[in-house]
């Protein structure tokens, strides 16, 4: 399977496999009018078990698989529906098995022993539970997408959470924060930056992106772009504009910003996302991360601080 952290693609995905031009001609007027949340869909064609296959192999965020059984052979559409599912390992693409055979594919054993989610006879299908089959399957397969998806980005949190540790330099625990920001919302471009002290309780700055797609020369002058734009903006993001302390993510030109406010004034900054249109799930992961990360932040630069005094660490600092 990809990788199911990505959002929904902006069209659904419907695959017609079935060696009769005519059925992909009703399919495809029967479903023109499909949508589900407020996206279209789009239908691709095979006509053959082994074509089905090459395409699920280059396009696996296929929602729903239309799929007949006779073809090139007998049990083409059931061979592939077994390699779907086991070769490829996509266990959610909903398989809506179409036979115009019923006699070479008895519906309670393809049921019992091939892993599908309808089976529809030729004979009797109707544009009606053409569509009905369709729009049910659709929403079984986005339901699925949506819990692995949350399933994903919450491990990606919780294993950047368990692997952060108090005596590790800080930009050791920037960098792993950064990284598992992108994990739980890919994007082009991803920035960090923090205002904090050094061991001898100086001041100190941290700045460091991540550009995944661009070249590491114009995701540094990006990166740039974005620190300067925010300096000039907010200086070190810790309040709005109004002096009231920013807590959750925070539209900013392309992207969001998650203001990064440490506790006992140890250190204020941000985390950029570049992307101008997240979804709920993203912007519910980024600010556990955030809120996660300012904890463990605390402990870093507090433990720091503390190795080279003498006293109590709030002895000599406010709080």
């Amino acid at each position: 399977m990809s990788d199911l952290t990505q959002k929904p693609a902006d069209q659904h995905r419907i695959l017609v496999v079935d060696d009769e031009d005519d059925i992909h001609v009703v399919s495809k007027l029967t479903l023109k009018s499909l949508r589900y949340r407020n996206r279209k869909c789009e239908i691709l064609s095979a006509r053959s078990g082994a074509e089905c296959l090459a395409i699920m192999r280059s396009e696996p965020n296929i929602a729903v698989v239309l799929l007949d059984v006779v073809m090139e052979s007998d049990h083409a559409g059931l061979d592939a529906c077994q390699k779907i599912r086991q070769e490829l390992g996509n266990s959610f693409t909903r398989i809506l098995l179409r036979t115009g055979q019923p006699g070479a594919a008895p519906e309670k054993k393809v049921i019992r022993e091939y892993d599908i989610d309808g089976y529809l006879q030729k004979g009797d299908l109707t544009a009606a539970r053409l569509y009905t089959s369709v729009r049910t399957s659709l929403k079984a397969y986005c339901e699925l997408v949506e819990l692995e998806r949350h399933r994903r980005a919450l491990e990606a949190v919780h294993d950047c959470i368990v692997t952060l540790r108090a005596y590790e330099p800080v930009a050791t625990t920037l960098e792993r924060i950064i990284d598992t920001a992108l994990t739980v919302s890919p994007a082009p471009l991803a920035a960090m930056h923090l205002e904090t002290f050094e061991e001898e309780g100086n001041p100190q700055q941290f700045f460091l992106f991540r550009a995944p797609t661009s070249d590491p020369v114009a995701g540094e002058a990006a990166a740039e772009q974005v620190r300067m734009r925010l300096a000039a903006k907010w200086g070190v993001v810790g309040t709005s504009e109004s002096g009231e302390k920013l807590v959750n993510p925070v539209k900013f030109e392309n992207g969001y910003i998650l203001p990064l406010n440490i506790d006992h004034e140890l250190g204020f900054g941000w985390l950029y996302i570049e992307d101008p249109n997240p979804d709920q799930l993203s912007l519910y992961s980024l600010a556990l991360l955030a809120a996660h990360a300012v904890n463990s932040l605390y402990a870093v630069i507090a433990q720091t601080i503390m190795t080279n005094r003498d006293g109590e660490l709030f002895d000599q600092m406010s709080i």
